[in-house]
């Protein structure tokens, strides 16, 4: 196989960069490697020497450093002995080697995000990728601006999941150190030992949080239809924070909520999903905006924010969060708006809500994600009225 153009003849191995710099249409200080078969080539050069790479001429324009290895075992190697911000895997006469070659590398600890280039993507192909970890699904009909953004966007999130996971590693170990000193102390100063407690106490909320979020991510990312991904999220609702009444309202094409998807539990059988229904332009657009848990455990309370629907609830405990497609982000869009209550006697814990917290964020992500693969795959004829993002399953 013929060596590929490098852009920047730096030596190997090559130290781990915080994230790639993106500076108009390329992404500098950067390096791809890509592993795998020509998903196709241009026209001979002038000199008939060979062929050019469509894949690798357009990556020459925008990264700093490539490399091109035949298959996964070379891509392997190849990372062990230096760092990349992407793998880049051809798919061109055989899908299935390149998703077998995705998945070796997916796998591999701490590997840098993959993305898989294909000339003939599909939604199958799609779902089979994102299910092994890949981060993306690339083709030739892409432009080269929207390339240069989606590889950027997959070497950030792969950064993005490496530092979460270094954090919770980091966590772990100074909670096991904090541990071990509570324990030496405990006997002799009792101030000291209750401060460590404090702090103890504080890191395993954090860990419990990455560890909810670790256990649901991996999931929900096996979730590529909205009813499935409804009902999984629900079932993993109801297993964490115990019986309750639960609805999940999802907007429509005018912008108005329906109810998507529903937990009843106390309710009359026969008018609770009415009852939702009838509520969802209320209870939904009071919460939208909301990225964090409300928590609502008194009638004022709900009085303030549903007004004269604040009866559907009297005696309630409520928590509810908007689920956005990016959390935390000011331009970020709700997808969904998710509400829970039960009777007051039982009110929801402060463990419950942080657990609300974390599993509408990664629904949220999720949805988004899913919203994306079909739209992205969905052929042209099947686009119209119908299928406007009416999310209700």
């Amino acid at each position: 196989m013929a060596d590929l153009p490098h852009h920047d003849q730096r030596p190997a191995p090559y130290p781990r960069r915080h994230a790639a710099r993106r500076v108009g249409e390329t992404l500098s200080d950067s390096a791809v490697l890509l592993v795998g078969g020509h998903p196709g080539r241009s026209s001979s050069d002038q000199s008939g020497d060979r062929s050019v790479d469509p894949v690798s001429a357009m990556l020459t324009d925008l990264v700093a450093h490539i490399e091109h290895v035949p298959d996964a075992a070379a891509a392997c190697a190849r990372l062990d002995a230096g760092w990349f911000d992407a793998v880049l895997v051809i798919a061109s006469d055989c899908d299935a080697e390149a998703l077998r070659a995705c998945e070796t590398i997916c796998a591999r600890s701490g590997a840098p995000s993959v993305v898989l280039y294909s000339p003939q993507g599909t939604l199958e192909l799609a779902t089979k990728a994102m299910r092994l970890g890949v981060r993306d699904l690339l083709g030739p009909e892409i432009a080269r601006a929207e390339f240069c953004e989606r590889l950027l966007a997959a070497i950030e999130a792969g950064e993005s999941t490496r530092d979460a996971a270094d954090r919770e590693a980091r966590l772990k170990r100074l909670c096991s150190k904090l541990d071990r000193a509570r324990r030496e102390v405990t006997g002799h100063v009792g101030g000291l030992c209750n401060d460590l407690a404090d702090a103890y106490e504080e890191l395993a909320e954090q860990i419990g949080e990455l560890a909810t979020a670790g256990e649901l991510r991996g999931i929900l990312r096996q979730e590529l239809d909205i009813e499935g991904l409804l009902r999984t999220f629900l079932e993993y609702l109801l297993g964490r924070v115990g019986s309750t009444n639960a609805g999940v309202f999802l907007p429509n094409s005018v912008g108005d909520f329906t109810l998507g998807a529903y937990i009843n539990y106390d309710r009359p059988r026969a008018t609770a999903e009415s009852e939702l229904e009838d509520r969802a332009s209320v209870i939904a657009p009071a919460f939208e905006s909301e990225g964090r848990v409300v928590f609502l455990n008194d009638d004022i309370a709900i009085a303030d924010r549903l007004g004269d629907e604040a009866g559907f609830f009297a005696g309630e405990s409520v928590i509810a969060v908007g689920c956005h497609d990016t959390p935390g982000d000011e331009d970020s869009e709700c997808l969904a708006v998710l509400c829970l209550f039960r009777d007051r006697r039982t009110p929801f814990s402060a463990e419950a809500q942080r657990t609300v917290q974390v599993a509408s964020e990664l629904f949220g992500r999720q949805l988004a994600r899913v919203i994306r693969v079909h739209h992205r795959h969905k052929p042209d004829e099947l686009w119209g009225v119908d299928d406007d993002i009416d999310l209700a399953a």
